[in-house]
């Protein structure tokens, strides 16, 4: 946004009672890093400069309310479809906000962008995780995002030679066009078409086996005949219950998909809230705009590309507890920093640790919700993590009060949800549960193991009696 230049009458009558300088005398904007801005061109300055908060904060309504909605879609009219329909709203909103001819209709098209592009976001996250076996899921979930990191990169360079708002959004938007091909190159999945249309998953699967020259073995369609009745009996229960359509609160009201889901959405407003806090308040990078969007970008790939090692080495668990805790430590150690590149460094290193536990908590979420409800799942984690985006940039006026205080809430927040991460089970390498059922059984007795070890380490020895029943005095 351009900065502008005020003339102003700085006697009481010419303050609101928020504080907001009214500007009677007028502006003059500084368009040398701009030609034009949503700022210039509706002067969103002044008693008006709370508008350009506002579009970001009903932006990021837009993707909460399209991960509730879309998530719930795919679920019920399948992975592809979604994934079109989505491309397609965000294309076209996207060239019609460039079109705006008011501020309004520029906020409330920004909203449909958004939503539409948290469709495409989580779909694609869900379609690579079913596409794929348990121990390809890491290298496609971690690749994934590294594309996104390197967009906005040539995205800063866009930008650079692109300064004028209305042509730089339609440089983003039409791009979408290339990928409507998408539908009908890419088949369903897989794991969804098994909880829906099993012949359909059959036909996909032999192609599939086709394609890549392999031998499907004879027991991959054949029902054993001397458990044919037990698995006819199974397939129709599993059957019934997959072409229910299910809500959040199916999710929520069995207690150990309760107790999994709460954690998992706390995680992802965690996650949200100090990702979007940093990125707020990188001021000390030196170079302008763009450069500081380009190292913003750059830093992120390293941090996706160590989870490559990490997952496989050491499960889904322990990467967002040890990313998620050291996040934590780091910010509360930039909050005892004074100004100066020492604090700065140590903020990147938050970054970058911030940037590998959202990515590592996307992977895990896929994993750890039923196919039957995984979008919904999805859907309602990312609505989690948008709350905290939204909540992220009013925190930082705690600073106001007491400078350190935001960076020790985040650290704070982030080390309590990376010790609620022990709770959960170890999905690595496991068969993703397809009903509510195998949800709720699934990683059944692991807050209890964690609470029994915790205990066991901490535990202080109980008296022990000598011949007669008299206490040894030598233990507590």
């Amino acid at each position: 946004m351009s900065s502008a230049t005020f003339w102003q009458n700085h006697s009481p009558e010419s303050l609101s009672a928020g504080g907001t300088i009214g500007c009677d005398r007028g502006w003059e904007y500084d368009c040398t890093t701009y030609t034009s801005t949503i700022v210039t061109e509706w002067d969103l300055v002044c008693s008006n400069k709370g508008l350009r908060q506002l579009t970001t904060s009903l932006y990021m309504v837009g993707v909460s309310l399209g991960s509730l909605g879309f998530g719930d879609l795919a679920d019920r009219i399948g992975r592809r479809r979604t994934y079109l329909l989505s491309l397609a709203i965000q294309c076209v909103f996207g060239v019609a906000t460039a079109f705006s001819p008011h501020v309004v209709l520029f906020i409330i098209f920004r909203m449909f962008v958004g939503a539409a592009t948290s469709g495409v976001i989580n779909t694609s996250a869900v379609m690579v995780a079913e596409f794929v076996g348990p121990k390809e899921r890491v290298k496609v979930g971690v690749l994934r995002p590294v594309f996104f990191s390197v967009g906005a990169m040539i995205l800063a360079g866009v930008a650079f030679g692109v300064r004028d708002w209305r042509a730089l959004q339609l440089a983003v938007s039409l791009p979408n066009l290339l990928f409507i091909p998408f539908y009908w190159w890419c088949p369903e999945s897989p794991r969804w078409l098994l909880s829906r249309d099993k012949e359909k998953a059959k036909e996909l699967i032999q192609k599939m086996a086709k394609f890549n020259r392999v031998d499907l073995p004879d027991h991959v369609f054949a029902d054993d005949p001397i458990h044919v009745d037990d698995v006819t009996k199974k397939k129709e229960k599993e059957k019934d219950e997959t072409h229910k359509s299910y809500t959040i609160l199916d999710i929520l009201r069995k207690p150990n998909t309760r107790k999994r889901s709460l954690i998992i959405f706390f995680i992802w407003f965690t996650n949200n809230i100090v990702y979007y806090g940093i990125a707020l308040n990188i001021t000390d990078l030196s170079g302008d705009v763009y450069t500081n969007s380009l190292i913003a970008s750059a830093v992120e790939i390293p941090a996706y590309l160590t989870l490559l090692f990490l997952q496989e080495r050491f499960g889904r668990k322990l990467p967002v507890f040890a990313y998620l805790l050291l996040t934590g430590i780091g910010l509360i150690v930039t909050a005892a920093l004074p100004a100066g590149p020492g604090r700065v460094a140590v903020a990147m290193i938050s970054r970058f640790c911030i940037t590998g536990g959202f990515q590592s908590t996307m992977i895990y979420t896929v994993e750890l919700f039923p196919t039957v409800t995984r979008n919904i799942g999805m859907g309602f984690s990312s609505t989690a993590g948008r709350i905290g985006s939204i909540v992220s940039p009013f925190v930082w006026l705690l600073a106001d009060l007491w400078r350190p205080a935001p960076y020790i809430l985040f650290g704070v927040m982030t080390v309590v949800a990376g010790l609620l991460c022990m709770l959960l089970p170890e999905t690595k390498g496991e068969q993703l549960p397809q009903t509510l059922e195998d949800g709720e059984e699934f990683g059944k007795g692991v807050a209890a193991a964690v609470f029994n070890k915790a205990l066991r380490t901490l535990k202080i020895k109980k008296p022990e009696k000598k011949e007669g029943g008299s206490a040894n005095p030598g233990y507590i």
